[in-house]
């Protein structure tokens, strides 16, 4: 089966014509990085300087994807200082996935048609392969340059010099950055194959698997219609970006990872720029809105596989209930959490400190009977055998 697919995608006949120059700056990095990177390694070796900044390369790479390519260009997730998106200009092109202003068109394509095997760029219903690189070795109609839905992007001053210098900004980057700490560390084989060619298809291949992994394994939390899942696993390769189910949902959100536990680096480090007064205006989606779309998806989960049990009608009946009762606890609940926030932020005088504490009495009530609420739902979603809420 996977000879089948790769001779697919090689073959002549009747595909589109390959595209030779992505073939080999994809191809040729990966042979290299399989072979003399190791051969180094064993007859020379790599000491800790150099693996320490293969991390911070690497790093500084990934993120220029996921934090500015994907999350501040393509969605405009949150605004960024000039001194940040020139960081990211050159780092997008240290990871050599073509300039912004493409990559950001294809990705927009992708959420406009996502799994539309015509008009997906990286559809994952033409296969794992496929969207991982499959995609970019042939002139596939869906995947010629069309700059039209990136108008708002044309007015970047800077995206626009990276797209006119892209080609000496790739070669310096790729190769002078490597060759320039080999000088200072006097080994400029090592931090050439290191901090070059491993840095660079290792960097590659992690955002790959945002399209092809994260569209074929985990969970689909947020919208069960889509092939986008959520999986933390991919998020510990991809910078946080695994969370792909929820990001295809609310993809404005500048966060992937909306658990505090969730690896997220990538929302670390808008965060953390924030505080540096670098980025500014985050967006993100109300905890009201994630629970109620969430709940939605397991209502109807939950009503599927009623049908295959018996009594079919009257758990439909009973989930109709337990849900509807769960939705009005969370309006009541998102309600007097406003007004609670709202009488917090006033001033405190005595006349108002006691419908202060009404306010706050009730929100606690109602937060009390939302949680009870939840876990019915949940209760009643074990007994009718779907995932409960929690371990979503």
């Amino acid at each position: 089966m996977m000879l089948q697919k790769l001779r697919s995608l090689f073959s002549s006949h009747p595909q589109p014509p390959l595209r030779w120059l992505n073939l080999a700056v994809l191809c040729l990095p990966v042979a290299v990085a399989a072979t003399l990177v190791p051969w180094f390694g064993f007859t020379h070796g790599y000491d800790a300087v150099e693996w320490l900044w293969f991390l911070v390369l690497i790093s500084f790479c990934e993120m220029s994807i996921t934090a500015g390519y994907h999350r501040l260009w393509s969605h405009s997730a949150y605004k960024a200082h000039p001194l940040l998106r020139l960081a990211f200009a050159l780092g997008g092109a240290f990871a050599l996935q073509n300039n912004c202003l493409t990559w950001a068109s294809d990705h927009r394509r992708h959420h406009l048609h996502a799994d539309d095997n015509e008009k997906d760029p990286y559809s994952a219903g033409l296969g794992f392969w496929y969207a991982h690189f499959g995609w970019m070795l042939r002139d596939y109609p869906a995947t010629r340059e069309d700059l039209g839905n990136v108008k708002d992007l044309l007015k970047d001053p800077i995206l626009v010099w990276q797209r006119r210098y892209y080609l000496p900004l790739l070669l310096a980057m790729n190769i002078g950055v490597p060759v320039l700490i080999g000088v200072v560390h006097h080994d400029i084989a090592g931090c050439l194959l290191l901090l070059g060619f491993l840095r660079l298809v290792l960097s590659q291949q992690f955002t790959y698997l945002i399209n092809s992994a994260a569209h074929l394994w985990g969970k689909r939390t947020y919208d069960s219609n889509q092939t986008a899942r959520d999986n933390w696993f991919i998020a510990l390769f991809t910078y946080g970006e695994g969370y792909h189910n929820y990001h295809h949902t609310f993809a404005w959100d500048y966060r992937n990872g909306i658990r505090w536990y969730h690896y997220d680096p990538t929302k670390w480090l808008i965060k953390l720029m924030q505080w540096c007064r670098l980025a500014s205006d985050l967006r993100q989606c109300s905890s009201y809105r994630i629970e109620m779309t969430r709940v939605a998806v397991q209502f109807r989960t939950a009503l599927q596989h009623c049908e295959q049990l018996s009594e079919a009608s009257r758990w439909r009946e009973r989930l109709e209930g337990e849900y509807n009762q769960l939705v009005n606890s969370l309006e009541q609940w998102t309600e007097a959490q406003q007004a609670w926030y709202q009488a917090k932020s006033q001033a405190f005088s005595n006349e108002l400190q006691h419908d202060i504490a009404l306010i706050r009495h009730r929100y606690r009530q109602l937060k009390q009977d939302m949680q009870q609420k939840r876990a019915a739902w949940q209760q009643l979603l074990a007994h009718v055998g779907t995932v409960p809420l929690q371990s979503a």
